[in-house]
């Protein structure tokens, strides 16, 4: 965020310190310059582990000069693990002391120049990360290697009915994976895919091997390659369109701006970053343009990639040895176009010209496991210390954006209205009360039934939205009140109809459903709005409409996004069914009519954020209808109609809803008044996490003594347990940015230490489960 550097040097988020402040910090080599040094040197090692601080290790004359950010193995710890690391510093070896020594380099060249390399020092100090980590997961861990010429794959030798039933849970989902994509007419799939998206082990895969149920194969690995035939304009830009476009031109000269694109769905956003990215293109730079989820290859991103010249795809569904391939055609300057999630914003762009963050509002550009940063934060720094600049798209964003505008430090520029004077939807709330009928549990309504069958008598197609997977939210006994709790977690687990399990959806763990209940033998019931309930109904009520679901369950690689959205685009699919992936990017003419099953869902969550993200939501989906002459209809059904989120999302009215939540917002100190960091302290017995929070919340008080800082508990997590780890959090807010990290950074390592609990910071958190 744009006060992260209120001077718009990067140097303002966190002071200088000492080295022994820092662990090491290190004085700014140039790009590519040896560290220096003589023939009895050390090098000081940023290691790729949950520790703090630098490591020094003997450097042999052997491998040559060491460069800064240069990977090494080197031997770690006790047991002399090799260990990735990173080349940090050099410095005259210890007289008084041997050192151990770097065993292999990997790079012949950093991958770090000078303003990824402080971008890197910045996201570990900023986020509270180990530098070693964070280097790690900036770069690939396949480069370097030697791509292989082949890749193992995974067909479905065997039919459903054909599956003993003796098969464990794994097992069965490697199985799932390899029936979806036979279905989808996607197969074979990699195995390298198959075992990521299952989370299977290779044993699994070599057990249904040998029992017949599924043939390994091995095919020539398709690299690809930046170089695509461009396509021409579709059709002139309209008059706001330029004047955005006009306003830009004089930043993508360069320099560092931070620019926020409000554009209402529909109305060009898309156009004018293709048009951007070409101009810095010409000058002979580069651009990198985020998406929230590359996995959707969405028709817009598609008709993006084909206008624009020698683009390089970044994301975590390629292979290794297209990863690899991508990062050394980017380093090297082969690729003028960068695609991807929120990792591609550490993409090795040497001649960076431009940064585009689309959907900036979106929760998935924050990282989920360390570091955990915000690629929208991140890509704001790396825009500063490259001197470049930087646009930041939504139809609805963020209101930690729009603070920004307010405080001068990023200017915005709209686009009020949609491209060829289309008119924005007709968006209805019905009230799902006054539409239930007695003893039924029936999702969808009367009224949004009756506009769906008019829609498809029409020849039209139908979206769906409904933000919760699975069939059943709750497995209970209503004779004795017993539910289906997860064993490792304290979340109720979800029935998944179509694999015949009960799912954790916080640790993945899953189960056969019980025949009867375990407590008194009573008969089960299955309750909750579940999309794969609402896919069942629709097959009720609608027989003879082709309906496709679109959920993590059942997309698990861009091949099955894109197989169905080539069908929805083909008209050979009727009603597109979905959890929040529908509403992101979708354009497609023939879509009439929108339905939002339960506007509900995202509001139930205890967090300070449900309203914004309710509001997000339906606007995002509703802008999915009406992309054509026809016009567009939108329902969203709701228990609670009168909540402000969907009344002002019913009358798109962005600017009220910021108006509204704003005031709340700061009343309270909540950001985007404050900043907030959150200290998780988990372990196996509760009682061990909850002495660890008490002593870790005293020496935070110590630490903060003196600065504008409120500290929070510590107090139970919402989610208790996850994973068998009981869980405690410390909330800390205040009112300036960076200033809980001056403090606490160059103290973490001791806070932490002896606590005999893990402990997970969390640093402007967007989730408080």
């Amino acid at each position: 965020m744009g006060d992260l550097f209120p001077d718009t040097k990067p140097a303002g988020a966190t002071p200088k310190r000492s080295n022994a402040e820092l662990g090491g910090e290190l004085p700014l080599a140039p790009k590519q310059t040896a560290l220096g040094g003589g023939t009895g040197r050390a090098v000081a090692i940023a290691v790729s582990a949950n520790v703090w601080g630098n490591f020094d290790y003997h450097w042999p004359v052997a491998l040559g000069e060491p460069l800064r950010g240069q990977r090494v193995r080197v031997p770690f710890g006790r047991g002399d693990r090799m260990t990735l690391g990173f080349v940090a510093d050099t410095r005259p070896a210890p007289a008084d002391r041997g050192l151990k020594a770097v065993a292999e380099v990997i790079d012949a060249i950093s991958p770090f120049d000078e303003p990824l390399w402080k971008l890197g020092e910045w996201i570990s100090q900023y986020y509270l990360t180990p530098l070693g980590v964070v280097l790690a997961a900036m770069v690939p861990s396949a480069v370097g290697r030697r791509p292989p010429q082949q890749e193992a794959v995974a067909f479905l030798a065997s039919r459903a009915s054909e599956w003993p039933r003796s098969l464990g849970p794994r097992q069965k989902r490697l199985l799932d994976e390899l029936l979806e994509a036979a279905r989808q007419g996607i197969e074979p799939l990699s195995v390298e895919d198959l075992l990521r998206h299952s989370g299977a082990a290779a044993t699994s895969l070599r057990r249904l091997a040998g029992r017949g149920l599924i043939r390994l194969d091995a095919r020539p690995v398709q690299l690809g390659s930046a170089d695509q035939p461009i396509e021409p304009d579709p059709f002139p830009i309209n008059e706001q369109q330029q004047t955005v476009l006009a306003s830009l031109e004089p930043k993508l000269a360069g320099g560092f701006s931070t620019t926020l694109l409000y554009g209402v769905t529909g109305s060009g956003k898309t156009e004018i970053y293709i048009r951007a990215i070409r101009q810095v293109v010409a000058a002979g730079k580069q651009a990198i343009l985020l998406a929230p989820e590359i996995a959707l290859a969405t028709q817009t991103l598609t008709r993006l990639l084909n206008r624009l010249p020698r683009v390089a795809v970044l994301h975590s569904a390629l292979g290794s040895s297209q990863r690899a391939f991508y990062y050394q055609q980017i380093r090297d300057g082969d690729a003028s176009v960068v695609v991807g999630p929120r990792s591609a914003i550490f993409a090795p762009t040497r001649r960076l010209g431009l940064i585009i963050v689309d959907e900036e509002h979106e929760p998935t550009y924050k990282q989920d496991n360390a570091p955990r940063y915000h690629a929208r934060d991140v890509a704001v720094m790396r825009g500063s210390l490259s001197s470049v600049p930087v646009i930041l798209g939504s139809a609805t964003p963020s209101l930690e954006s729009l603070r920004n505008v307010q405080l001068g430090r990023y200017q915005m520029l709209r686009l009020p209205n949609r491209v060829r004077g289309l008119p924005m939807p007709n968006l209805q709330v019905v009230h799902l009360r006054r539409e239930l009928q007695p003893g039924r549990i029936e999702l969808i309504g009367r009224t949004l039934m009756l506009k769906m069958a008019a829609a498809l008598d029409a020849g039209r197609q139908v979206i769906l939205l409904m933000n919760r997977r699975g069939y059943a939210s709750y497995v209970f006994c209503p004779s004795c009140h017993w539910m289906l709790v997860c064993d490792h977690c304290t979340r109720a687990m979800v029935f998944h109809q179509a694999v015949h399990l009960a799912m954790c959806h916080y640790c993945q763990h899953t189960m056969m459903l019980p025949e009867k209940c375990p407590a008194c033998a009573g008969k089960l019931l299955l309750f909750g709005m579940g999309i794969q309930r609402i896919e069942s109904e629709l097959s009720r009520k609608f027989p003879a409409a082709r309906v496709a679901r679109m959920d993590s369950d059942t997309m698990t690689s861009p091949r099955q996004f894109r197989k169905v959205l080539d069908g929805f685009a083909a008209g050979d699919i009727d009603i597109l069914l979905g959890t929040q992936m529908v509403a992101k990017g979708l354009d497609f003419p023939r879509v009439s009519l929108v339905g939002v099953v339960s506007a509900d869902t995202s509001l139930a969550i205890p967090d300070f954020r449900a309203s914004e993200r309710t509001f997000q939501l339906i606007v995002q989906v509703a802008g999915r209808a009406g992309r054509c002459d026809v016009g567009g209809e939108v329902v969203v059904q709701s228990l609670h109609g009168d909540e402000p989120a969907i009344r002002f999302a019913a009358a798109q009215d962005y600017d009220g809803f910021a108006a509204f939540e704003l005031p709340n917002r700061k009343e309270t100190h909540l950001p985007p008044y404050s900043r907030m960091l959150r200290l998780v302290i988990r372990h196996r017995d509760p009682e061990v996490a909850r002495e660890a929070a008490k002593t870790l919340a005293q020496r935070v008080a110590v630490v903060m003594a003196g600065e504008d800082v409120t500290v929070f508990g510590p107090q139970p997590a919402i989610v208790r347990k996850i994973k068998n780890l009981f869980r405690f959090q410390l909330l800390l807010t205040s009112p300036k940015a960076g200033s809980i990290q001056q403090r606490l950074y160059p103290a973490f390592d001791s806070l932490c230490r002896n606590l005999g609990a893990e402990v997970i910071a969390d640093v402007d958190p967007i989730v408080l489960l």
